[in-house]
Parts: structure tokens; C-alpha cells; sequence
């Protein structure tokens, strides 16, 4: 909600921020001001604001500038986050806790409304505590020591003027700034002045309307790259600006304050430097406060006066964090985080030598966005039954975003919150999408704790189960297992070793190639039984029995988080093949991190899946699964929103494991990969199994067509001069691989691979030029080496995220290398055919797209045009408008598309048969209920747009020379001819509508009768299309002859 401002013109609170929707989260503090000209004095007494928080009192301090002061934060937030210093002062330091207990004569004032305060000078306190320790009462008051707080370092000093009680209220100087903790969900701040109370409503959620942005779309060499992020999250401090720093590297990293807002170290050198990232999630963040860099090759990382150094440690020496980006707030509590100090100077470059159309990518808050090096030119619920919908029910594109919409009231548990459906929360039904055959915990059972590692016989029983076989969750019921910590959980997975190795793809095989992963979260051990670090995990294999000898197929160090998804090595499968009997998985935290049983409430569901991807035989093979974390929109809206997303494999990234890691296998925005179509009933189906009142299990499933698509290559002239630009058009949405990013595909420049100089990766072609019919490739003559198509820097662009279509520039070569490499020939006289090699066409086949053979894209031979732009609406009969025009490279049966829409935005689709050499004619008839307006004719044809057409149907009115033609006619002041010359002109401007065939121009007296009809009109004693209608049907029957 967002307060009226004009109704507060005294209360102002730091999380009130209309473009994040008043929400704040996590451990941020709050800041609330009162300026009140009636109590803003600082040398008399004013008595203290009456200033609420969800009807509890928050106390007010003056400053020395005359307005009211308070902060406030979460309790068990705060808590946490204090809980994760390093060193006194530094990183999320609230500085030490009191209870709410503490007696009046200790700090001054009372604070028992509270659920406990934070003091920021705690050295001569007794009594205080840190972190996660329960709240005890303080019994000394503090000293001038030094300032642990870190987290309000700018706030306004105290009022300690002589002649009043320091701050107003008396509270000892030496507390101040003063952090007041409550429980809350969301939050009521309310001001009682004399007049009328004042409010600010806050949401305590998960921060919305998260965003990244650069300031540029093309990046020339050397230049700066500015990156913004908008995080109201961030914004820890509402007093000072925050800076963040993140480690970009394979482990990435974030700490808080590494560096001030200046540039100096502050956790940066000592063991106040604290990798936050494990702590993320308990800190009430999502998927933001973690950013990532894919420097391609054109980007590199720099330094500024925010960030002096190129890396940070915890000890002033080792260097460990080696690829760091720091962002720093653009102002105090403004939530706008950036890369750049205020010379204009940022932490991201472009190298001076970067290779044109070329990328990388930044990455936060699971948003990526494309940094492109080159240069520019200057110029359903029914019933309360749940219903589960995907996009608006239409076959699906690769590289397009999808809304997935789930609307089920029985999800709905907190009206009062939004509800997610997380797998780590044992209630939540999971929507989930299947593809082929993954192995999962479906069949899993016999779970058992084990006290030491490695010692795996004497486990403890677990209670466990899997509900819901759509989204193979195992649930395990820790209530029968002793109180303990353990340090290794052993599970028998219900499946054979012979299963698990027929679903895994060994590429030692012949005629095999892909690779094999592990989907796996933890994410409940760790929200429920204390486990934070999981460096040291490893995940096993043991087979017959679970203490028989292990294959470790997750190896120390590999693992870094609660969920993820990581590699097998193929040695492993091989490994697996040779096993036989029951599979045991062991999942061993090693002495260094254990869980702990403590009576628990809640089950803790648990994903293990083994995925595989890649070609057996020229069959591709796709074995996954995917969770759908759908989030509710609002507050009781029992909508579920979440996204779909499809890349579609191809003959450069199959068994490419960093194209296989882009996928996103349990979040509220999933990304897929597919390596064929799939359509009609092996359509891609999310499936969810709703249990109903009876105790039923339902499944609804939302079933879409993943289409795999033809493409078509095309030039941007039909003739080339030597050193012309020769632009090349590859339209294929199945290359489109992302929605948010720029794809590029760069020429092999590897002189010992056969398939040189063409554009694709490893050795694989996917688009070849020829001239001559000869590819374009490099040679030696002579001891003379002469580039081909590398050699030009060509590389085939995505002209924009999620367009499908790419282009590519090399300048017309004079002379190019002969077929057999060993001398030069000119190009004159000869043709350009541009080769696609599409893995997957329409019909899901391997096709090559040869321009030359007249697969390229379609385009007009004779342009569409209409036979009228403008006519006027008919009085009666109807009028037509003609469409005509011709195809070039029709295919037979295809008919022209068109989409006729109307002034009223309303649509109508029909079809125009083309004839056999691709000419098209269609008619628009208008009549008198034809609505006025403008009307859009848009055309395609086999999928490819051809343009939109106009017209526009008006009402003429009659002039009034006409009119004062009628009235003096019918009273004898003008002859018949100059009356019919009136009429004339109505047929002539269409207002009334006669053929030709049916005038006459023989001279005919006209009936005095008709006069009375004409005067009666021109008097506005009948409407004017009554008299029209009138005249029409006179020359129509030949009484009047014009």
C-alpha cells in the first residue's frame, strides 16, 4: 500500500518507496522521522511523538535538528544477521542485544513494548548478547566505547542540549542510535498529532520489481560498461549509502561493506570480510543479493575510487576473492546499486582489443542481460477446482517467456500473505514437467541417519514417503528418530543398478555422446536441522547393500550449496555399469557440518534426480524433470504465477555442459531444453496433483506444442561488388536459446579442424558461404596464407533478445582460395549460396537450407495493394474493396493469411487462395452497417510477415451549396440543370451511390413534386439520409436523370 503523501506531512518513513510498492524484507532497518514545527524546539522541552508500530509504542529521540528520530528492524532477521559477523563492527553488525525486560534506570527510557533492542557501545554493558543467543537483560548502562553498530552509521546526533533531558526523552546518549526490534509480517506505522492520526502501511515480503540495466546496447572498444541494479533489498542502511561487493568467479561470493561508500577497506583485510552467500536465504533473501559475470571475451574487471583493490581477503594478504564488482548505493536509501564512482568511472570495461560481435553476461537475481561488444552507424479457477494453464494455450517458441498460471485456493494457507509453492516446504504441491525417463526418489524408501562418517551399518530409521509420484519428492518424517546429529543419510532409491545404468549415456560407447547430472535439494536440512556448510558433502553410490563399497559420484568440493545441479563423470558411469542389486544413495556432510534431529515439526522433502542429455545411435536423449516454484501474486489471490522457457538443442551445444547448466530445474522461472520437438500427445505437459476433500488425488495437466522450426537464410541484395558488404539474414527461432540475452555464433577459426571458416563451435557446421560453389575458406599459396570467412570477423548476431533472427556482415572478396586450396581465383561471375545446417527443421528432422536452392525467406513479387485507401459509407447497396497482389516462391497449398481489424479492434482471420503463379485477390465488401473507421489489413504468408495495408470508411457530409441548391430550386430561384449539377456531385463523391448504367443524361423536365421533398430537407423539416435515400431511389428508377 502507499500512503497519500499529502496526507503525512509529518511522518516520513525510509521503506515508503512507491516504485518497490512500500515492501521491505530480510534484516533491513527502518528509519521513521516526525518533523513537527510544533515540537521541533531543541532548548525547551517538547513532549515525545506518539508514534505507533502495529499498535505498539516506538519511542522517538530528538536530534540537534529539531525533527524526531527512531529505527526499527526485524527481530529475528536482525538476529541472523548479527549472527554472521566476523569482527566487531563490521559486515551486518547491529552491535549488542537487550531484552525488552531491562529496567528504565539502565538506558534512561523504557523499552518494553519491544521484542528487545540493539545498543550500538555494548563494552561496559552487562548483560548484552550477539547473534542468535536468547535476549537477557541488560543491568549497566553504557560508556563511551567504540560504535559496533554498522548497519545505522549516519544517523543525526543526539539532542543533549543542557536545558532538556538528552534526546527529549532522557535516553543515555551513549545508546544511541538505538534499533528497536519487533515481530512483525507486515506493518502499521501510525503518528497521533493533534489533529487527524497519520499512517504509512509497509509489506514485509520479498522485494518486487528487481531490475538490471546498462546504458548502452553496443559497446566499442575501451569503453566503459555501467551496470545499475535496483534492489530496495540492499539498502540495509537507511542513513548511508550501502556498498556491496560480489566475487564473480566460479564461487561467487557477496560481502557486505567490504569496502565504505568512499572506496576504503572496511571488512576488506580482516575477518569482518564474510562470504554472505549461505546466509542469503535466512536473511529473507531470494534469488537476489548474488551477481555473476560471464566476461566473454571482451569484457575484463577494473578498479575505481569505490573499489581501489582488484580482490579482497579476510587477512590483508592471500588475495582470495581475485574477480570482484562492487556496487555502491547512489544515494542513502535510494535502493539504485552501481558500478560506476563519481568520476564516471566503473568496475566493468570493455577490453581495448575486443573482437566485434562478441558477448557476455551479467547475471542477478536470475535476470541476465547481454553486454555486446561493436560499433554503431550514427544515424482458470471454476468451481474452487484448480487449473493450471501455460502461455494462452498456443504451440510454444524457443527463447520466448511464457506465463504459467496456477489458480488452486487449497495453496492458498496465509490470507494474509503470498503464499509460495517452495519443494523445501512439506504442504506445497509442486507443479512439475517430465521429459523422458529421469531416475528420481519415486520409488525411494528405507531412509537412515548415521552418527559417523564414514561408518555407515547401525543407522536410524526414518519414517519417509513420497505423496505425490508427479513430482517425486521424497519426504522424510524425522519424529521416530532420536534427538542427535548425524553426519550421513543413506536412502534405497527402489531401483536397480541395471535401471540407473540403461538411463545414464556412457560416451565411452561407440556412436554415444552427452552428458549425465545430478538435480538435487537439500534445501529443507538446511531451513530445519541447522546445516549451513556442505564443502565438504559428497553424494555416493553403493549397490546390494548400503555399506557394500561406494561409488562417489559427487566428490568433496563439488558441492556448494543446499540445491543445485552438478556433473557425473563418465568414469562414474562406467563404474555403475558393472554393478548390480538395490541402489543406496549416501549423502555424507562429513564431521565438518551435521544435521541435527531436535524434534522437528515439519517433514523435510527432499529432490534427487539424475538427468541425462545428448545422441545414442543419431537418437537424441533427454532425460529431465522440472519443479515449478509458482509464487501467489498478492495477498489471497490464490493465482500462482511462475514462467516457462525452451531452448532447443542443436548439433553446437548437445553435449555442451556449459549450454546444459543454463537450465533453471526448480525455481518459479524455469528454463528447459529440448532435444526434438515435441508436439501432439508428446507435448510438453506440467502436470499437478491436487488432493481433493474426499482424499483423492486429481491431476490436472497443461499440455503445449514445443515446435522445432525451419529455417531460411537470405542476402540483402541479389548483386555484389568486389569489397561490397554482404549481409547475411538467418531466420531460426530454435537458435534463439534465451529470452533475455543476445545470441552469437562465431566463425571455427582452427586451422586443423575440416570444418574451418565455417560459423559453428567444436568442429560442428552450422552455416557455410560459398562462392563459386566453393566454401570460403583459408589457404596457402605460395607460403602466402589467405584468409577465409574468419578472417573477415563475420559472426551471425541476434539482432535482439528473443528475435530469432541474425545477421552477419563480410565484405565481397575479390579473389578466394580454389577447391583445392592451392591457388587464388577471382569471384567475378560467379553466385553466393549461404548453407544452413538446421538440426531440427519443421517436422523435426536434420535438413540443410540452401538460398540457392530457393528456401530462403518469401518476399513480394507484385506488392499488395487495395483498389481504394478512402471510401465513403454507402446509403444503401454495398461497395467493394479490391486486395490484389502475388507471391514470390509460393508453395502449393499455402494460402496468403490475413487479418482484418477493425475500427473496434475486433479481428477476423481468413485465407486468399494463391494461383498458380501467386496471385491473390480479395474483397472487402461495405455496406451501410459497416462501421466507420479505420481498418488494418495485415498479411503473412508460411509464417513470415508481409506488411499491413489501410483503409479507412468515412461519412461525407453534404455540402451546403447543394443544400441551398435544394432550397432555392424548389422554390423557382434556379433551373433544373443547376439542381441536377447538385446531384451530380453526390454520385460523383460517392455520397449517393448510382452505376454508371444507370444514369441517363437525357434531358427530362423534372416532376414539381419533387420539390416539396427537396424543401422540406433544406427547412430540416426530414433527416438528410431520408432525402438522399429519396433521390437515390428517384435516378436509380429513372424520374430523375442525370
Amino acid at each position: 500500500m502507499n500512503a497519500d503523501a499529502s496526507s503525512n506531512p509529518n511522518l516520513s518513513v525510509s521503506a515508503e518507496n512507491s516504485e518497490f510498492g512500500n515492501l521491505f524484507a530480510g534484516s533491513m532497518v527502518i528509519e521513521v522521522v516526525i518533523r513537527d514545527s510544533n515540537i521541533s524546539d531543541t532548548d525547551e522541552g517538547k513532549g515525545e511523538p506518539d508514534v505507533t508500530i502495529n499498535g505498539k509504542t516506538l519511542r522517538m529521540v530528538q536530534a540537534t535538528d529539531g525533527n524526531w528520530y527512531a529505527y526499527f528492524a526485524n527481530v529475528d532477521k536482525a538476529k541472523i544477521a548479527d549472527a554472521t559477523v566476523g569482527l566487531t563492527g563490521k559486515g551486518l553488525d547491529f552491535g549488542e542485544f537487550c531484552s525488552r525486560d531491562t529496567t528504565t534506570s539502565v538506558f534512561g527510557i523504557s523499552l518494553s513494548e519491544t521484542d528487545g533492542f540493539a545498543i550500538p557501545r555494548p563494552d561496559s554493558v552487562t548483560g548484552s548478547t550477539n547473534g542468535n543467543s536468547s535476549f537477557s537483560e541488560c543491568t549497566s548502562s553504557p560508556t563511551t566505547t567504540s560504535n559496533h553498530n554498522n548497519v545505522v552509521r549516519n544517523a543525526k546526533s543526539i539532542n543533549t542540549n543542557s536545558n532538556i533531558s538528552v534526546g527529549q526523552i532522557g535516553l543515555d546518549a551513549d545508546a544511541w542510535p538505538l534499533i528497536q526490534l519487533y515481530s512483525f509480517d507486515d506493518v502499521t506505522i501510525q503518528y497521533n498529532p493533534g489533529g487527524p492520526s497519520q499512517q504509512v502501511y509497509l509489506d514485509y515480503d520479498e522485494i518486487e520489481n528487481i531490475s538490471l540495466g546498462l546504458d548502452r546496447e553496443l559497446y566499442p572498444e575501451n569503453s566503459e560498461v555501467f551496470l545499475t541494479i535496483n534492489d530496495i533489498q540492499l539498502n540495509q542502511d537507511p542513513t548511508d549509502e550501502d556498498s556491496w561487493t560480489f566475487n564473480v568467479d566460479s564461487t561467487v561470493s557477496t560481502f557486505y561493506q567490504a569496502f565504505d561508500n568512499s572506496g576504503n577497506d572496511d571488512a576488506n583485510g580482516n575477518a569482518g570480510l564474510v562470504n554472505l552467500v549461505p546466509h542469503l536465504s535466512n536473511l529473507g533473501f531470494d534469488d537476489n543479493g548474488k551477481l555473476s559475470l560471464n566476461l566473454g571475451n571482451i569484457m575484463e574487471l577494473k578498479t575505481n575510487n569505490d573499489q581501489p583493490d582488484s580482490s579482497i581477503d579476510a587477512d590483508g594478504v592471500s588475495n582470495t576473492f581475485s574477480k570482484i564488482v562492487t556496487l555502491v548505493e547512489q544515494g542513502p536509501n535510494s535502493g539504485i546499486f552501481s558500478s560506476s564512482d563519481s568520476n564516471d568511472q566503473s568496475v566493468i570495461g570493455i577490453k581495448d582489443d575486443a573482437p566485434r560481435g562478441q558477448s557476455g553476461q551479467i547475471t542477478y537475481n536470475q535476470k541476465s542481460i547481454s553486454v555486446v561488444s561493436g560499433s554503431s552507424t550514427a544515424s482458470v479457477s471454476f468451481d474452487d477446482k484448480p487449473v493450471l494453464t501455460i502461455g494462452n494455450g498456443d504451440s510454444l517458441r524457443p527463447g520466448t517467456e511464457y506465463p504459467v498460471l496456477l489458480v488452486d485456493p487449497d495453496q492458498n494457507l496465509n490470507t494474509g500473505a503470498r503464499d509460495d509453492l517452495d519443494v523445501f516446504r512439506d504442504s506445497a504441491i509442486i507443479p512439475t514437467l517430465t521429459i523422458g525417463n529421469p531416475i528420481t526418489l519415486e520409488n525411494a524408501n528405507s531412509v537412515e541417519f548415521h552418527s559417523t562418517s564414514p561408518t555407515i551399518s547401525g543407522g536410524d530409521d526414518s519414517n519417509s514417503s513420497v505423496p505425490d509420484s508427479n513430482s517425486a519428492i521424497l519426504l522424510i518424517d524425522t519424529s521416530n528418530v532420536s534427538n542427535a546429529s548425524y553426519e550421513m543419510i543413506s536412502i534405497n532409491l527402489g531401483i536397480s543398478a541395471l535401471s540407473l545404468a540403461s538411463s545414464l549415456i556412457d560416451s565411452s560407447e561407440s556412436n554415444t555422446d552427452g552428458t549425465n547430472w545430478i538435480n538435487y535439494d537439500l534445501r529443507s536440512l538446511e531451513n530445519e536441522l541447522g546445516l549451513s556448510d556442505f564443502s565438504s558433502t559428497t553424494f555416493a553410490l553403493a549397490f546390494g547393500t548400503r555399506d557394500s563399497t561406494q561409488i562417489v559420484i559427487v566428490d568433496d568440493g563439488d558441492v556448494s550449496s543446499s540445491q543445485g545441479f552438478i556433473q557425473i563423470d563418465n568414469d562414474d558411469v562406467e563404474n555403475i555399469k558393472t554393478k548390480t542389486g538395490n541402489v543406496f544413495l549416501i549423502i555424507d556432510f562429513d564431521s565438518s557440518d551435521t544435521v541435527t534431529i531436535s524434534n522437528e515439526s515439519n517433514k523435510l522433502p527432499m529432490v534427487f534426480d539424475f538427468f541425462s542429455f545428448g545422441l545414442k545411435n543419431d537418437n537424441s536423449i533427454n532425460n529431465s524433470i522440472y519443479r515449478f516454484e509458482l509464487e501467489e501474486t498478492r495477498d489471497n489471490s490464490s493465482t500462482f504465477e511462475g514462467s516457462l522457457e525452451y531452448a532447443v538443442t542443436n548439433q553446437l551445444n548437445i553435449v555442451d555442459p556449459n549450454f546444459i547448466q543454463t537450465i533453471q530445474t526448480i525455481d518459479d522461472e524455469i528454463k528447459i531444453i529440448i532435444t526434438d520437438r515435441l508436439i501432439d500427445e508428446e507435448g510438453i505437459a506440467i502436470s499437478y496433483a491436487d488432493l481433493d476433500s474426499s482424499g483423492v488425488t486429481t491431476t490436472t495437466t497443461s499440455k503445449s506444442d514445443a515446435a522445432t522450426h525451419s529455417g531460411n537464410v537470405s542476402l540483402d541484395s541479389t548483386t555484389f561488388r568486389f569489397g561490397q558488404p554482404v549481409t547475411i539474414t538467418l531466420s531460426d527461432s530454435d537458435l534463439n536459446l534465451k529470452s533475455d540475452t543476445v545470441e552469437i555464433y562465431s566463425v571455427i577459426n582452427d586451422s586443423n579442424s575440416a570444418n574451418v571458416d565455417t560459423v559453428g563451435k567444436d568442429g560442428e557446421i552450422l552455416l557455410e558461404i560459398k562462392i563459386k560453389d566453393i566454401r570460403y575458406k583459408r589457404c596457402t599459396v605460395n607460403g602466402v596464407e589467405h584468409g577465409g570467412l574468419a578472417s573477415t570477423g563475420f559472426t551471425l548476431v541476434e539482432t535482439g533478445p528473443s528475435t530469432g533472427i541474425f545477421a552477419g556482415v563480410f565484405k565481397m572478396p575479390s579473389q578466394i582460395c580454389d577447391k583445392t586450396g592451392s591457388k587464388l581465383i577471382y569471384t567475378s561471375g560467379g553466385s553466393i549460396d549461404v548453407r544452413y545446417h538446421d538440426s531440427r527443421d519443421a517436422s523435426g528432422n536434420a535438413n540443410i537450407f540452401s538460398l540457392l536452392d530457393s528456401k530462403s525467406s518469401v518476399s513480394f513479387y507484385t506488392p499488395a495493394k487495395l483498389s481504394l485507401e478512402k471510401m465513403v459509407l454507402p446509403m444503401s447497396d454495398s461497395k467493394e474493396i479490391v486486395l490484389t497482389g502475388s507471391i514470390e516462391n509460393h508453395k502449393r497449398g499455402i494460402p496468403l493469411s490475413i487479418e482484418l481489424t477493425n475500427p473496434d479492434y475486433t479481428k477476423q482471420n481468413f485465407g486468399a487462395s494463391l494461383s498458380n503463379s501467386g496471385g491473390y485477390r480479395s474483397v472487402f465488401t461495405i455496406n451501410p452497417n459497416t462501421l466507420l473507421g479505420t481498418y488494418f489489413v495485415s498479411l503473412s504468408y508460411d509464417g513470415k510477415n508481409l506488411g499491413t495495408l489501410s483503409f479507412d470508411v468515412v461519412s461525407e457530409n453534404v455540402p451546403d451549396w447543394v443544400k441551398n441548391n435544394a432550397r432555392w430550386w424548389s422554390s423557382n430561384n434556379i433551373s433544373d440543370d443547376e439542381f441536377i449539377g447538385g446531384i451530380e456531385h453526390l454520385i460523383e463523391t460517392g455520397i449517393i451511390s448510382i452505376d454508371s448504367s444507370e444514369q441517363n443524361s437525357t434531358e427530362q423536365e423534372i416532376p414539381d413534386w419533387i420539390k416539396n421533398t427537396a424543401r422540406w430537407w433544406a427547412d430540416d423539416q426530414i433527416p438528410e439520409d431520408e432525402f438522399l435515400k429519396s433521390i437515390q431511389y428517384l435516378v436509380k428508377k429513372g424520374i430523375i436523370q442525370v
